[in-house]
């Protein structure tokens, strides 16, 4: 029988998260047929062993890993596993995630008894103590950027946390929302092919958000459904890339991603003032110790961005 739903996960060196959050998946779910597709984004080569060996035990549940022999980024990868993909249903799942619900019947009863226009949904991120996590987010705009400058803008907008910040806990019912976090994403095939999937131009970061500004476009929606509950580990996939604490090369993918996505996506005047709101971030934020000791390597790296 062929699977329902494509389950698509993207690992780099986090080997032991990924088969935890399989076997949880596994464990959750029931009825619905389902295979799990995994890009290895050119792991250490511990990792790639540590993964081979134990997802041979898991065959029987229909599990396949395709090895890349170099990084391709979120996106990328996600698209090539999805090129792959027979479900009619996808799902892009975060390695560092606990299924602790039948997740994919509860997505999959939604989209089935949904209107045509909903696209996609996701569910209620939970941190491990169970307490909210994020779970979807507004738009980037000039205010979310001028308030997470940390001068204290934030505290003249109305409604900030529910209309304007980055990213929010999961709604008490079934909610519309501007764009689901990307650790739990389920697609229709349909519309994931109508938008042509990730933009692969993203290498980290902004990824999902640009994906449901495209699906938006197209007047397709998308909803969170609180009965689906999954731990997220949040960042615990993003510390595999080096750097403890502040880390450039992390802020070099951050703002490389930013300002493509507020080129694409906003008009030249706004791109102008978002460049200036930009830099304010970078000058405030290393004042207050909290992007490194050296400037230089930021200003670079914000001059090459913009």
């Amino acid at each position: 029988m062929n699977p329902v739903v494509s389950v698509i996960y993207v690992n780099y060196n986090t080997s032991v998260l990924l088969l935890q959050s399989i076997r949880s998946l596994i464990d959750q779910t029931r009825q619905i047929n389902f295979e799990v597709i995994i890009v290895d984004n050119a792991s250490e080569s511990l990792q790639k062993e540590i993964l081979q060996k134990e997802i041979e035990g898991i065959n029987d549940k229909n599990v396949r890993v395709i090895w890349s022999d170099k990084n391709l980024g979120f996106g990328k990868a996600n698209n090539l596993a999805a090129n792959d993909a027979i479900g009619k249903y996808l799902f892009f799942l975060n390695p560092d995630t606990i299924i602790i619900t039948d997740v994919i019947n509860i997505f999959s009863d939604f989209l089935n008894n949904a209107h045509p226009n909903t696209a996609a949904c996701g569910g209620n991120l939970l941190k491990p103590d169970l307490s909210p996590n994020d779970s979807y987010g507004n738009f980037p705009g000039l205010r979310q950027e001028l308030a997470m400058t940390g001068l204290g803008f934030r505290l003249l907008m109305k409604n900030y946390q529910r209309d304007i910040a980055v990213a929010n806990a999961a709604p008490q019912g079934k909610s519309k929302v501007p764009y689901i976090v990307g650790a739990d994403i389920f697609i229709r095939r349909e519309s994931f092919d109508l938008v042509k999937g990730f933009d692969e131009n993203y290498f980290l970061y902004y990824e999902e958000t640009d994906l449901f500004r495209a699906l938006e476009a197209y007047g397709l929606e998308s909803f969170i459904v609180p009965e689906a509950k999954i731990i997220h580990f949040e960042g615990a996939a993003l510390d595999q890339i080096p750097g403890k604490g502040f880390s450039v090369s992390k802020f070099r993918f951050l703002l490389n991603s930013k300002m493509y996505y507020h080129r694409k996506w906003q008009p030249q005047w706004k791109g102008y003032i978002l460049k200036t709101i930009v830099l304010l971030q970078i000058i405030a934020q290393f004042l207050k110790g909290k992007m490194g000791r050296d400037l230089k390597p930021l200003i670079k790296a914000y001059y090459f961005a913009s």
